[in-house]
């Protein structure tokens, strides 16, 4: 099985022209005279100025947590990975750079154009890379993809398409590229956000232009068949979550079975078959780290590499693509869909001490004679974001860092119960006695959604609690992110 990323790199050496598609992310961290490009980083030049961003609100990510996470799903078994760019992973390379391939998936072009030196890197080194435009692409922004892919060596870029009519505008690619567009077809596989059902009559036709109309075959190359179990969101337990992604492994086989019986030339073709999303890629993890088998089922386990070995069979390949993994969030806890990073091969589901993503706030005001008791804190929607999660009502949970409290390991007993645009509203979650806040009191939430908190931040600072306890809180990096489309 191979994986797909979606992230991204700073690229040092990019200046803002309108003329080549370059962008350096414009923020207060890099703009600041006290910064300086240190590497792939920026770093603050004085100690003054590292102290001064815990001065309000930010964001801040766990260094140590995101290589747990992100080290175990690239070496499961059998897995390609691809890294996928799900908004935070904007902000800094990951991956195992020994390997062989650079599969990534974006979601804007100014996230690839942002990757640009990272992946010339990559080639240089012999690497395979392929960046793969996540959604159905919009055909102006064809032309800009195509001078992406002119810097790069044939084959890197593909994109998704589920509708004949897309076909016509992806010729241009070729026209200022110099070499074929790859192609993946998005296939609707039970989410029904993007896709085109396998056996369709779209699917059919799509598949005739792709195939036998030659005006469009000299264009574009089908590079393989791609998948997003978005509804694996839903899921509460690692069985769900491998039931989820049992069932998009098999529905893209159907589809490749399809293609070769209808198409003689596509008979001995390889296919990559690209599937997942965080919570159904990474539980694969149980087969490693997880639970007994009998708690997540024998007959579960065969059936998922019976899944593997017919994809196989069929000469193709099995990808996994997954965004929010290294970092996770209160919705990925919610799902418990992989084993604990935190504490390996114990058997653990996730817990908040895996997540490495926290939005760093502080109190403004509290409001004693209200019933419950509640406190404003500065960060409301576009630090939270507004997504909601299933295993609770609220916004946010607050953890316990800086609190002295007696409530669950890793919360502090109060979560964001309301929130407006600059506001948060605290209320107290678990029956437990809580820590009194103070006006002016630091805190940090664990966000539902880190895909959607994270885009209202430049930078993110980056603390090891791998680090002795006294340095836990102390900014090593500054991971600048990019933004924008």
């Amino acid at each position: 099985m191979a994986s797909r990323f979606e992230t991204e790199k700073r690229d040092e050496n990019q200046t803002v022209s309108a003329s080549d598609g370059g962008r350096r992310p414009r923020s207060d961290a890099a703009a600041a005279g006290d910064w300086a490009w240190v590497g792939n980083e920026v770093q603050a030049t004085t100690p003054q100025r590292r102290d001064s961003l815990w001065d309000s609100t930010q964001l801040q990510t766990d260094r140590q947590s995101t290589e747990n996470q992100q080290f175990r799903l690239v070496e499961e078994e059998e897995a390609s990975f691809a890294l996928m760019t799900a908004g935070h992973e904007r902000s800094r390379r990951f991956g195992d750079t020994s390997r062989n391939d650079t599969h990534i998936v974006v979601s804007t072009v100014a996230e690839a154009e942002h990757l640009l030196s990272y992946l010339i890197e990559a080639q240089d080194r012999g690497k395979s890379v392929n960046v793969l435009y996540g959604l159905p692409v919009p055909p102006s922004t064809v032309q800009r993809l195509a001078y992406f892919g002119k810097r790069l060596l044939p084959g890197s870029v593909s994109v998704l398409v589920d509708h004949h009519d897309q076909l016509q505008h992806l010729k241009k690619f070729k026209e200022i590229s110099g070499y074929p567009l790859s192609i993946f077809i998005k296939v609707d596989t039970g989410y029904h956000r993007a896709g085109v059902p396998r056996g369709s009559v779209e699917f059919s036709k799509l598949l005739t232009r792709i195939l036998d109309d030659e005006d469009v075959s000299t264009h574009l190359k089908l590079l393989g068949l791609y998948s997003h179990a978005g509804h694996s969101y839903g899921a509460s337990s690692a069985s769900q979550a491998m039931d989820m992604l049992i069932e998009e492994i098999d529905g893209l086989r159907k589809a490749s079975q399809i293609i070769k019986r209808l198409h003689p030339t596509m008979a001995h073709q390889q296919l990559n078959l690209s599937v997942g999303a965080t919570p159904s890629a990474t539980s694969i993890q149980n087969l490693v780290d997880g639970p007994s088998p009998s708690a997540l089922g024998v007959n579960r386990i065969e059936a998922f590499r019976k899944s593997m070995h017919r994809v196989k069979a069929n000469h193709d390949i099995l990808e996994l693509h997954a965004g929010v993994y290294p970092f996770l969030d209160m919705q990925q806890l919610a799902t418990q869909a992989g084993p604990s990073a935190s504490k390996p091969s114990t058997g653990l589901s996730l817990s908040f001490s895996d997540i490495a993503f926290t939005v760093l706030t502080e109190v403004g005001s509290l409001y004693s004679e209200r019933d419950p008791f509640e406190a404003l804190i500065a960060a409301g929607t576009f630090a939270l974001g507004r997504e909601p999660c299933n295993s609770y009502s609220g916004w946010g949970i607050v953890s316990n860092w800086g609190i002295g409290s007696t409530a669950t390991t890793g919360r502090s007993g109060w979560q964001v119960s309301r929130i407006s645009q600059e506001h948060g509203i605290l209320t107290q979650e678990l029956p437990e006695d809580v820590a009194e806040l103070s006006v002016g009191q630091k805190l940090r939430v664990y966000p539902n959604h880190a895909c959607v908190a994270g885009a209202g931040f430049d930078y993110y600072l980056a603390v090891d609690s791998d680090l002795p306890e006294n340095r836990h809180n102390e900014i090593l990096e500054v991971w600048v992110r990019c933004r924008g489309w």
